[in-house]
C-alpha cells in the first residue's frame, strides 16, 4: 500500500515538472525553414513571369513575320495576363523575409498563411493559367481550320489532333500541380498548424508539449526536402523505361503512327491544306492516343512507387527510339502548322 502511495506521488510531481526550451534556437530554425520556401517560390516565380515576357516579343515577331490572322493575338493578352497577375500576386502577398527577434509564434503563423496562400494558387492553376491559352489558342486554331477547309471533316482532322495535345499536356500540368499540393505543400502546412495549437496551447513548460514542440519543428526540415529533388522518386530514365520497357511495345507506337502518315498522304483532300500537313495531322493524331494513352496507363499502374533501381541506370534502346520519335513528330508537327499557315 505504501507502494502505491509512493507511485501516486512521484507521478503527482512529474506532472509538475516544467522544462525549459530555446525558444531562440526553435524560432531560428522556423524562420530558415521559411527562407528556404520562399526561395523556392521566389524563383518559381522569376522563371514563371519571365518565360511570358520573353515569349511576347516572340508571339509579336511571328505574327508579323508570317501574316497570321486575328486570333493569333489572343495569345498576348495571356501572356501578359499570366505575368502581371504573378507580379501582383506578390505585391499583395509579399514574400520578404522577417526581421530577426519575433517571437517563435510569429514566423509559425507567417510561414503557415503563405504556405495556404500558394495551395490555394496551385489548387486553381487552371483558371489562372491553363484556361487563358485555352481560349487563345483554341480560338486560333478553330479560326484557321473554319476558314481553310471546305467540309466538316476537314475542320474535325485539323483540330483533333490541337484538341488531344492540349488535353494531355494541361492534364499533366494540372496533376503536377496538384500532386505538389498534396506531396509537397500539405504536409508542411500539417506541421506548421500543430506547431501554432502547440504554442497557443496553455500548457508551456510541459515535458510532453516540449518534446512534441521541438519534433515538429525538426520534422520542418523534412518536408523542404520534399519541396526540392526528392531523391527516393523515380528518375526520367527509370520513367521513360517502364513507358517504353521492350521493342514490342516500341513498334505498337510506331505501327499506328506510320499508318496514319501514309493515309494522309494516300488520301490527302484539295480542301485540307498541304498534303504535307495532312500527313503529318494523320500521323500525329494515332501518335498521341497510343503514346500518351501508354503513359496514363503507366502512371496508374505504378503510382505512389518509389525507385526500386532496376531502370534507372540508362534508357533502355526502346525508350530511345520512341523518344526521339517525338522529337521528330513535334518537330514535323511545327513544320507542318507552319507550312498549313504560308498556304493560307
Amino acid at each position: 500500500m505504501a507502494a502505491d502511495k509512493f507511485q501516486q506521488a512521484w507521478k503527482s510531481e512529474a506532472s509538475q515538472l516544467k522544462v525549459t526550451i530555446d525558444t531562440d534556437l526553435l524560432s531560428k530554425q522556423v524562420q530558415q525553414s521559411h527562407d528556404r520556401f520562399r526561395s523556392l517560390i521566389f524563383w518559381r516565380d522569376v522563371r514563371e513571369v519571365g518565360v511570358s515576357l520573353v515569349m511576347i516579343p516572340v508571339w509579336i515577331a511571328m505574327g508579323i513575320g508570317l501574316s497570321l490572322p486575328w486570333t493569333w493575338w489572343l495569345t498576348v493578352p495571356a501572356l501578359i495576363w499570366v505575368a502581371g497577375f504573378m507580379l501582383v500576386d506578390r505585391k499583395l502577398h509579399p514574400q520578404t523575409p522577417s526581421d530577426p527577434g519575433e517571437p517563435l509564434l510569429f514566423y509559425a503563423k507567417e510561414s503557415l498563411a503563405q504556405v495556404e496562400h500558394q495551395m490555394g494558387l496551385l489548387r486553381n492553376v487552371f483558371w489562372w493559367y491553363l484556361f487563358p491559352f485555352t481560349i487563345s489558342l483554341s480560338a486560333f486554331f478553330l479560326h484557321i481550320a473554319w476558314n481553310t477547309s471546305g467540309t466538316w471533316w476537314g475542320c474535325l482532322l485539323f483540330v483533333t489532333p490541337f484538341s488531344l495535345f492540349l488535353y494531355f499536356s494541361y492534364r499533366w500540368i494540372y496533376r503536377l500541380n496538384q500532386t505538389a499540393v498534396r506531396e509537397q505543400l500539405q504536409p508542411r502546412r500539417d506541421h506548421l498548424q500543430r506547431i501554432v495549437a502547440n504554442l497557443e496551447s496553455n500548457n508551456d513548460g510541459d515535458a510532453s508539449e516540449v518534446d512534441d514542440l521541438v519534433e515538429l519543428v525538426s520534422s520542418l526540415s523534412q518536408t523542404d526536402q520534399t519541396s526540392g529533388f526528392d531523391a527516393d522518386a523515380p528518375s526520367w530514365s527509370e520513367n521513360w523505361n517502364r513507358i517504353v520497357p521492350s521493342w514490342w511495345i516500341a513498334m505498337m507506337i510506331l505501327a499506328p503512327t506510320l499508318a496514319g502518315g501514309y493515309c494522309g498522304y494516300r488520301y490527302a483532300f484539295a480542301q485540307a491544306g498541304p498534303v504535307f500537313f495532312q500527313s503529318v495531322v494523320a500521323a500525329v493524331i494515332p501518335f498521341e492516343l497510343m503514346f500518351f494513352g501508354r503513359c496514363y496507363w503507366v502512371s496508374r499502374k505504378y503510382k505512389g512507387e518509389r525507385e526500386n533501381g532496376t531502370n534507372a541506370t540508362r534508357l533502355g534502346a526502346p525508350a530511345v527510339f520512341v523518344l526521339a520519335l517525338l522529337l521528330i513528330i513535334s518537330a514535323l508537327a511545327v513544320a507542318a502548322i507552319i507550312a498549313f499557315v504560308s498556304a493560307i
